[in-house]
């Protein structure tokens, strides 16, 4: 049984059969037309041929019918455009849309498929209610605010760290005199883009509200984007700033290409695995569908062009969902709703 399987799907009672007889007779009205036309063309055609066409797609709308299940007549695939924000929008809609026609044509649906960026949570939640798409990614931390009001099959996460996500950690140099958290009170900080990343945002908010610090921007003396993680590295081992959030992953490959990083910058804080990433299936969609597309999807990191499209997006495969992935993100999302019920009370 695929993991993904939505629990209590039921099928409905047989119905709709169509009898060899009821089907010889509509092919017989529909073929001597089709014959003249092709006649015309000059085109041999076999009769025989075209009546087991005509049956083949009389039998794919029976199953269908047998089933209570419509099958979906293209791939629809939906992504939140904030899981992308480090990269160009049409770059990753480009090597998606690669993708997904390679997994249609897998499924017998040819070539055909529709890959569809939305810009907000909001949109992709009404196209799923009105199941157009069978297929959505997202990042975690939207994908705990969908599951509330939509229903949602998740079954794969980003395989980083075995499907755990990543671990974020405030760096500072080891002579800055910085031994906690505390001591960073009127000390420059150096974040990722606020676009790209969602995640270490949240938990430098809650580090701040746990210690009864307020708001970043009265804490630091100053706060600065970087374009990307290992420059902040850079930027405080080369004293431009105090302190930066960066991946624990990021820092130790940083610390393996020059060990005098390793020697002059040490970590104050680390928080949990957060989770990067969940894939769900419409649980509208049949669930023969969702099986095969699931071991399609599952297929993804075997081939050598999953794993590319995997490269350029940064991750390094998807691996099947556990809630136990989810567990240090919701964590951390209860834990700063409760902080800021706490900090308006006492306001």
């Amino acid at each position: 049984m695929v993991r993904c399987r939505e629990s209590g799907t039921r099928t409905g009672p047989k119905k709709g059969a169509v009898s060899p007889t009821l089907l010889l007779r509509r092919a017989s009205a529909l073929l001597p037309p089709v014959l003249n036309l092709l006649i015309g063309r000059g085109a041999r055609v076999s009769l025989g041929l075209l009546f087991c066409c005509f049956i083949f797609w009389q039998l794919s709308g029976t199953v269908a019918a047998e089933t209570g299940e419509a099958m979906p007549k293209v791939l629809r695939a939906g992504f939140l455009l904030s899981a992308f924000s480090d990269m160009d929008a049409s770059d990753a809609k480009a090597a998606l849309e690669v993708q997904a026609r390679r997994i249609s044509s897998s499924l017998g649906y040819g070539s055909t498929a529709q890959v569809t960026l939305f810009r907000t949570l909001q949109s992709m939640s009404d196209v799923l209610h009105r199941g157009e798409f069978e297929l959505v990614t997202m990042p975690s931390i939207e994908y705990l605010k969908l599951r509330k009001t939509t229903p949602l099959i998740p079954c794969f996460v980003a395989s980083t760290n075995g499907g755990l996500g990543a671990r974020y950690v405030i760096i500072t140099h080891k002579d800055s005199g910085i031994r906690s958290f505390g001591d960073l009170r009127g000390r420059s900080m150096m974040l990722p883009s606020l676009a790209a990343h969602d995640l270490d945002q949240l938990w430098l908010d809650v580090l701040l509200l746990k210690n009864g610090k307020g708001a970043r921007a009265s804490f630091f003396s100053r706060v600065k984007e970087s374009p990307r993680m290992f420059n902040s590295i850079m930027g405080v081992f080369l004293r431009q700033a105090d302190a930066a959030v960066v991946t624990r992953s990021v820092l130790e490959a940083s610390r393996q290409l020059n060990p005098q990083l390793a020697a002059q910058l040490t970590v104050v804080a680390e928080s949990r695995y957060l989770s990067d990433g969940v894939t769900c299936l419409n649980p509208r969609s049949p669930e023969k569908f969702r099986n095969k597309l699931y071991q399609e999807l599952l297929r993804l990191n075997e081939t050598s062009a999953g794993r590319q499209m995997y490269t350029i997006f940064h991750v390094d495969g998807m691996r099947p969902f556990n809630a136990a992935c989810l567990e240090g993100l919701e964590e951390l999302v209860n834990e700063h709703e409760r902080l800021k019920g706490l900090s308006g009370n006492r306001k």
